[in-house]
């Protein structure tokens, strides 16, 4: 099959439910409703590469989305909530929704990498063309054609060359992923992950985490705001903490 052909099939591992998303989902009240919808908006997005929108212009609406899905309203509105929550689905001001981790099951082993990639630079992308379009200047948006970064911002660019997408640390940041309640930002998240692991500049010094020490700190944070009650809005979305904010909360024997 040429790489430039379309995708219309799932391609799922033999553990697929193994994952600690789809345990959760399991062991929830009305779980194996929620994995039937989830498998069903995978399936529905395909054509579009991963992007849920009719005919590729109009968002569905949850009355949309449980007819094609025959659940009730109520069942895929809620399905749709602890999807979001999970870092399974984004949901963009659009109103269109991107299946997040459907590049891991589309096409063949050997374009994965590059389908990942190109899959969170269109979502990125639309992002900035909201932004201009809700009247943001375009001298306010990143400029990607221009090479002007500080060293560190190109230590940044380079992140495909640190961190593959086929790289099992992915499923190391799924782990920490998944104990951070405010899932917002996890793109983001997952590239500065990549850049502590390779190691980067703070304070004109080189610092270096393990993935331990990543999730100790994300963990301690967590820890934190729970035991002074903060109401989930006021947490720092994960790819702020995930910056060098994170360095407030690792601990240094680690």
């Amino acid at each position: 099959m040429s790489d430039s052909q379309k995708y219309y099939y799932l391609k799922l591992k033999e553990n697929f439910f193994e994952s600690d998303s789809m345990i959760l989902l399991d062991s929830m009240k009305d779980g194996y409703l929620y994995s039937n919808i989830l498998m069903k908006l995978y399936l529905k997005s395909l054509k579009d590469g991963g992007r849920l929108m009719l005919n590729g212009t109009i968002p569905y609406n949850s009355q949309m989305l449980a007819s094609v899905t025959r659940h009730q309203v109520g069942t895929l509105e809620k399905a749709l909530d602890i999807f979001k929550e999970l870092g399974l689905i984004e949901v963009l001001d659009t109103g269109a929704i991107y299946m997040m981790d459907i590049q891991n099951f589309i096409g063949r082993s050997s374009t994965e990498a590059d389908r990942k990639r190109e899959y969170r630079e269109r979502i990125e992308q639309e992002k900035l063309t909201e932004k201009i379009g809700d009247g943001q200047s375009a001298d306010k948006c990143p400029d990607i054609s221009l090479d002007l970064s500080p060293p560190e911002i190109e230590i940044e660019k380079e992140i495909e060359n640190i961190c593959s997408p086929e790289d099992e640390r992915e499923s190391d940041f799924d782990k920490i992923y998944a104990i951070y309640p405010k899932k917002r930002g996890r793109t983001k998240a997952f590239d500065n992950y990549c850049i502590w692991l390779k190691g980067r500049s703070v304070n004109g010094k080189r610092k270096k985490l393990t993935n331990k020490a990543v999730y100790l700190a994300v963990f301690n944070y967590v820890k934190q705001q729970e035991d002074a009650g903060t109401e989930l809005e006021y947490y720092k979305n994960f790819d702020t903490l995930m910056g060098k904010q994170l360095l407030d909360y690792v601990q240094e024997d680690e």
